[in-house]
């Protein structure tokens, strides 16, 4: 692997994994608005957790894979 290769892939992985921590956060934070009991949250408020919620997951999921791929070698 050349030294470019090697600093992008070193680079991508610095990210993927500073990524995934805000992502998970986002994701708990959702969960905890929608489980409030004393605070309930009206139904557009729902729709818009809900919408954040199933986006920060569609994106870990993508970091994730991405991560998966640069450990096994199959992605250069």
């Amino acid at each position: 692997m050349l030294h470019s290769d090697h600093t992008a892939t070193d680079f991508t992985r610095s990210m993927t994994h500073e990524l995934r921590t805000p992502l998970n956060v986002i994701i708990g934070l959702c969960q905890l608005l929608e489980r409030d009991r004393k605070s309930p949250l009206s139904p557009i408020q729902r729709d818009a957790v809900d919408r954040m919620e199933r986006n920060a997951r569609a994106l870990l999921e993508s970091v994730n894979h991405l991560l998966g791929y640069m450990r096994s070698g199959t992605f250069e």
